[in-house]
């Protein structure tokens, strides 16, 4: 009847050269909000802080502590960096909502038919940086979380691709829970200032990405995609495929988070955590020309990204407008999170991901460096 026929009008307009790119819009900013907001704010806020952090972490670590005499033990299991308060909530508060309303709306989208059109649509942008479009998603996603985004990547096709879009999200994308840091910090100083720290962020991502494109081997891999007919989501099919991707995050990925977390115990305990702030008061004082506090923002950004951007955000009254842009700048492109670091092991081996952050670092401080001497020397910002 008329149901074809709408179904292929609307495959039409989706991949329309003028309204498939509004429509295109409009489908990323629902995701983003979905995802983004919903999943890595509403949903993540419910578990984190109202039962994790208000009910669970208090009762168990009462009940380690009346069950073990051990200090140490019961430091490794509840402690600052213990496996069950900062590995298993970081598995199963901060990152599970976000990769369940990730894989709902994945699941919408792969059952609608939309998403091969998606790729269709930002074919030619990502050409530039040697993608095809299919890395759209990964790319919109990561600011929501780029834990969650990385693990996406598997649906590129080649290693290339997949190694370029990682290392792009690792580098430049922030996670929403920074983004909204930063954006909060920035827009109390000045418009002047969120538009620096954006046009940073999309200047170092394109050079970034082209680049990588053409230091990486291999070709990029021209899009070829059947599209099937749209049509409206069968809700069982998308719950299926969910609770599917839902058990292999559970069997596969909390583990890393508990190796993770162990790693961060040792280096606490051995003292090398306090020795890695303080090794990098002078790069931070002296190159950003952030107080030399600021150092210790940046540690704690390996543990979770918006960490890092608050801790510089609660020193808000002592920095300068344009210390506030430098740090910010500086704090995106450094090194991703924890949880990050460990699908970026689980997705391209420890060889590869130790490179990442060996590039990511240096590049982080140089770029902070150059916009710490450019701002200076023009005065924008103040």
């Amino acid at each position: 009847m008329s149901s074809p026929l709408l179904s292929q009008r609307l495959g039409q307009y989706v991949v329309h050269p003028v309204w498939g790119i509004p429509i295109l819009l409009g489908v990323l900013y629902a995701v983003y909000q979905f995802v983004g907001v919903f999943g890595a704010t509403v949903l993540v806020g419910l578990l984190e802080k109202d039962l994790f952090e208000g009910i669970l972490n208090p009762a168990f670590t009462d009940l380690v502590h009346a069950a073990i005499g051990l200090p140490w033990l019961a430091e490794l299991l509840v402690g600052q960096y213990g496996l069950w308060t900062m590995g298993m909530t970081y598995a199963l508060a901060l990152i599970l909502p976000i990769v369940t309303t990730f894989f709902f709306a994945f699941g919408v989208l792969e059952d609608s038919g939309y998403l091969p059109r998606l790729t269709v649509i930002a074919n030619r942008l990502f050409a530039t940086i040697g993608l095809n479009g299919r890395a759209v998603l990964p790319m919109v996603l990561g600011l929501g979380c780029v834990t969650m985004a990385t693990l996406t990547t598997r649906i590129l096709h080649s290693p290339r691709e997949r190694l370029i879009t990682i290392f792009l999200l690792a580098l430049a994308i922030p996670c929403s829970a920074q983004l909204g840091v930063v954006l909060g910090m920035l827009g109390g100083i000045s418009f002047t200032a969120v538009l620096v720290w954006a046009a940073a962020m999309v200047g170092i991502l394109l050079l970034a990405g082209f680049l990588a494109a053409k230091l990486i081997p291999g070709r990029r891999i021209p899009l070829v995609t059947e599209l099937p007919p749209m049509r409206l989501p069968i809700i069982g099919n998308v719950l299926k495929k969910t609770g599917g991707r839902l058990k292999w995050y559970l069997l596969e990925v909390i583990p890393l988070f508990l190796l993770g977390t162990f790693i961060m115990y040792a280096l606490d305990k051995t003292g090398a955590l306090p020795m890695i702030i303080r090794a990098g008061e002078p790069l931070v004082a002296g190159w950003l020309g952030l107080p030399p506090e600021a150092s210790a923002a940046f540690v704690m950004g390996f543990l979770r990204r918006d960490f890092g951007a608050t801790g510089l955000f609660a020193m808000a009254h002592s920095l300068s407008p344009i210390q506030a842009v430098v740090g910010m700048i500086t704090i995106t492109l450094f090194i991703p999170c924890f949880a990050s670091l460990m699908m970026m092991v689980k997705e391209q081996g420890a060889k590869v991901a130790v490179a990442m952050v060996v590039v990511i670092v240096p590049f982080a401080f140089l770029i902070g460096g150059l916009f710490n001497l450019l701002l200076r020397a023009l005065w924008i910002g103040a």
